[in-house]
């Protein structure tokens, strides 16, 4: 799978943002699209991922999502897993003055010109770096050995059971929907987790998950649950 900021291939994915009131012509979240990656991996030299992609929400501040104007700007959210969050705009310009919004389509793509603004490439890599990070799942009285390790690819658990598995992923799989169906209640307010699978090996089972919008708070979820199985000596938690 190609891992994309944004992804443009049908009407609901196009317009991630809507609950802001921004929506995105065809024409328009290809070029932004596009233009973010480029733009982002030139600056930076990281790639999107599970790891590093942008949230599905506004600033927390006053300043709109979206600023019209002779220069426009797209106000977004850099998320790398599990808890780092920075400010940054995708700005635009027509070099004929003209004001092209998110909507339209049928523009000439010669006639902009873009660039990021806030992006802070030293503190991205800091984040990214495969040094041991616990801090975020401080949870007490888990009954296993917890061992956390720093950047990968895909979000893992490896989980080191005494069992065949069975209650293990039952209990990660309930936590999974009940955690999902709770969420969407409230029309996605916690995130969701896109989809997941189990790896049985000898030495432990792996769920391999890719949690979305849900980030961090899904796997203290799942910690917990498992918490309540008792033969699991150990959990890796691969970030």
């Amino acid at each position: 799978m190609k891992y994309r900021f944004y992804y443009c291939d049908n009407e609901w994915l196009r317009n991630g943002f809507s609950r802001y009131e921004l929506y995105f012509s065809q024409q328009f979240c290809e070029y932004f699209s596009e233009y973010f990656e480029s733009i982002f991996f030139s600056e930076t030299g990281l790639k999107p991922s599970t790891k590093v992609t942008l949230a599905g929400y506004k600033q927390r501040n006053d300043v709109p999502i979206y600023e019209p104007g002779s220069i426009s700007k797209l106000n977004l959210v850099l998320w790398i897993m599990p808890e780092y969050n920075d400010n940054i705009s995708f700005c635009w310009k027509s070099k004929t003055g003209k004001i092209i919004k998110p909507t339209d389509e049928f523009f000439d793509l010669e006639d902009l010109e873009c660039w990021l603004e806030g992006l802070k490439p030293n503190k991205y890599w800091a984040e990214v770096a495969t040094e041991k990070k616990t801090h975020p799942f401080q949870i007490a009285n888990l009954p296993f050995d917890l061992k956390v390790f720093g950047f990968g690819v895909e979000t893992e658990l490896r989980i080191h059971a005494s069992n065949k598995y069975d209650d293990i992923k039952l209990s990660a799989s309930h936590t999974i929907q009940v955690y999902n169906d709770e969420s969407e209640s409230l029309n996605r307010k916690n995130g969701v987790v896109h989809n997941y699978k189990f790896i049985e090996s000898e030495d432990y089972l792996c769920l391999r998950i890719d949690t979305g919008s849900a980030g961090i708070a899904i796997i203290k979820k799942l910690l917990k649950g498992l918490a309540k199985i008792t033969d699991i000596k150990k959990v890796e938690v691969d970030i």
